[in-house]
């Protein structure tokens, strides 16, 4: 799962990444807002973090931006800015949480994991997704089980199978595997089925299937 942070604090902005990673996210992150505007314009992610007072446009016009691009994916605000004027502009811009600085880490990451069930309605109760076959998916962790023994997976392994589980059932094609693994960076074909490959070998054969010309895969026709 891919997390997009805007964080000025350099102290603060470390700490945050590496608990993030510690976890298993893939996180991008950038200290000023015109940076920030480049990213989200160029690149998919599937939860943003954004700070206010930042160089360049402050978080509110990034948080503007966001929503123009996208409606319902989750933005935390985290601010040490405590008057309602700039908490409800916030939410009146559509953010989805507002946690005020300072906080405990584990804070944010009991926010985020909130917000990540948000993203899987059908399993909003549940941490684990169930893709059959003995197979799970530890959406707080990022972790591959096979009844429940723990599968290795790469980060970007890890983000081919979260953009799978976003699209269950459904085509995703070369190019959104494109953009969400590799952030619309070049690369060659051979990378993209090679790993494609690497991850079919961790999972039930049949289970991700080539869409000739298309993309592929991740079926559920047979998921318990």
């Amino acid at each position: 799962m891919k997390i997009f942070l805007l964080e000025d604090d350099f102290s603060l902005n470390r700490l945050i990444c590496n608990a993030l990673e510690q976890k298993g996210f893939f996180v991008t992150s950038v200290d000023d807002g015109y940076d920030a505007m480049t990213h989200i314009l160029n690149n998919k992610y599937d939860l943003y973090i954004l700070d206010i007072n930042v160089p360049g446009f402050s978080g509110h016009e990034v948080l503007e931006e966001i929503r123009k691009i996208n409606k319902s994916l989750p933005v935390i605000i985290v601010s040490a800015q405590l008057d309602m004027d700039n908490i409800s502009k916030a939410y009146d811009l559509g953010c989805n949480d507002y946690l005020k600085k300072p906080f405990e880490l584990e804070e944010l990451l009991l926010h985020i994991k909130y917000h990540i069930k948000t993203l899987y309605k059908n399993d909003i109760d549940k941490d684990i997704i169930d893709l059959g076959y003995g197979f799970s998916f530890d959406l707080k962790d990022q972790t591959l089980y096979k009844h429940e023994h723990e599968i290795i997976l790469t980060q970007k392994e890890k983000l081919l199978l979260t953009l799978f589980i976003h699209n269950l059932d459904k085509t995703v094609s070369s190019e959104m595997i494109h953009e969400y693994v590799w952030d619309n960076k070049e690369m060659e074909a051979v990378s993209m089925r090679s790993m494609i490959h690497k991850l079919q070998k961790k999972l039930k054969s049949g289970m991700i299937v080539n869409i000739r010309g298309v993309g592929y895969k991740l079926m559920k026709k047979e998921f318990t």
